[in-house]
């Protein structure tokens, strides 16, 4: 600050010095003109190495030395103290104070003191050797309110610098100190958010790990069973059945565990490219068709032969799979899913409704997140609800989007939106 503020202080000298020339040219002051003149010539050094070299201390002490020695002249060429230099002398002080080290103020104060009550001893003693020099009385007092306005503007000049630049760093200074408050307020809403999703991650490994340990105690339990020989026939189909329900849940529940963790450790990949949508929906279908048939459930779909979304075909198997899944596990027997599609101008929108129990006002709130909790479906078949978020992520992936519609007793359905390819 004090840099710059020097830099304008030596051009608001600058055109202060043409002034006072003007003056002394006016009031036929030749000497005084010359010397202005050639004062000229060391200012603009010190501006040169105070704005171009960046050398501002020795500008101070230079800036100080010329004036002080200019100073002194103009005090014997000028009629003294009945002359304007004590005014100028004063004005110098204020800018070495204002500008200068504050080390070195006891200094400019000391030398400043020191030539003034020399310059006014030698005065006094030896009057001859100040001349009156004004042609008139006029003149004089001319010089005299030329020099106060002149000093008056300056010391105006710098103290407005000063406030103004004071003024301008306080308002950045507030306004960092507002971006930096509003920088801490994220990163703490972040460490807040990010402390909620790892809990609610090891929330649901603890429930992923008792998942999985449930139907692999049951196999245990079987086969102890089975070498042991105390079971009938009877009690093998019934356990055989309930061992392949919990199979199938374990396979599931860890095809998605494994999809999930893919994407949560290496990043996702995405390709997304034209697919037949009718494609995916037979392939789905036909792979949950004899889990449907055992609930009694009717499984059926409508959807165009050559319809075409753009998608990445493992993220939209895996979507597909878990929806229907989730439809067949919570309908109950003898009940129906139905796959459809609708189209408009740009985008696809596959449904999978279901007629089973529907889904909680409570439970609504918290699918397609992490604040997952084990649920039963009507055979007692189980879920965590690690599919939906998946889908979720998934279908954000693909530039779609997935939402529901459900009533509890009378059953869901699950939209998914996709982009059409373009002919």
């Amino acid at each position: 600050m004090e840099n710059r503020a020097f830099n304008f202080v030596c051009v608001v000298t600058f055109f202060l010095l043409l002034i006072c020339i003007s003056i002394d040219i006016y009031i036929s002051q030749t000497i005084m003109t010359t010397v202005m003149l050639l004062l000229m010539l060391p200012l603009g050094l010190v501006y040169y190495l105070s704005r171009y070299r960046k050398i501002y201390k020795i500008g101070v002490t230079m800036f100080a030395i010329f004036s002080y020695a200019v100073l002194s002249l103009n005090f014997f060429m000028n009629d003294g103290s009945s002359g304007p230099t004590i005014y100028l002398f004063f004005v110098t002080l204020i800018f070495l104070i204002t500008l200068g080290n504050h080390k070195h103020h006891f200094v400019w104060i000391t030398l400043h003191t020191v030539i003034v009550a020399t310059l006014l001893v030698i005065e006094y003693n030896y009057p001859s050797l100040i001349p009156g020099t004004y042609p008139d009385r006029a003149a004089r007092y001319l010089d005299l309110a030329v020099t106060y306005a002149i000093a008056v503007s300056f010391l105006f000049a710098i103290t407005n610098y000063l406030r103004g630049y004071y003024y301008r760093k306080a308002r950045l200074a507030d306004e960092r100190s507002l971006a930096i408050i509003k920088q801490n307020e994220q990163i703490s809403a972040q460490n807040t958010e990010l402390e909620t999703v790892n809990q609610e991650k090891n929330k649901l490994f603890s429930i992923i790990s008792h998942d999985l340990r449930s139907p692999l105690d049951s196999i245990r339990g079987y086969l102890e069973l089975m070498s042991n020989n105390v079971l009938d026939e009877d009690e093998k189909n019934k356990i055989q059945e309930e061992l392949l329900v919990q199979t199938k849940y374990t396979t599931d529940l860890l095809m998605n565990l494994m999809s999930w963790a893919k994407t949560q450790m290496h990043g996702v990949t995405v390709h997304l490219v034209p697919q037949n949508l009718k494609a995916f929906v037979e392939e789905v279908a036909g792979n949950k068709r004899s889990i449907a048939a055992r609930k009694g459930i009717k499984l059926t779909y409508s959807i165009h032969p050559d319809l075409e979304v753009v998608c990445d075909k493992d993220m939209l198997h895996i979507v597909l799979r878990n929806l229907v899944n989730n439809a067949i596990k919570f309908t109950n027997e003898g009940g129906e899913v139905a796959i459809r599609v609708t189209t408009t101008t740009d985008r696809a929108f596959l449904s999978v409704q279901d007629t089973g129990i529907g889904i909680s006002a409570e439970q609504q709130a918290d699918l397609f997140t992490l604040k997952t909790r084990s649920t039963y479906g009507t055979n007692r078949e189980k879920g965590i609800g690690l599919g939906l978020l998946m889908c979720k992520e998934f279908m954000d992936y693909q530039r779609g989007d997935i939402w529901f519609e459900s009533t509890p007793g009378k059953g869901s359905t699950f939209f998914v939106s996709l982009p059409l390819t373009r002919h």
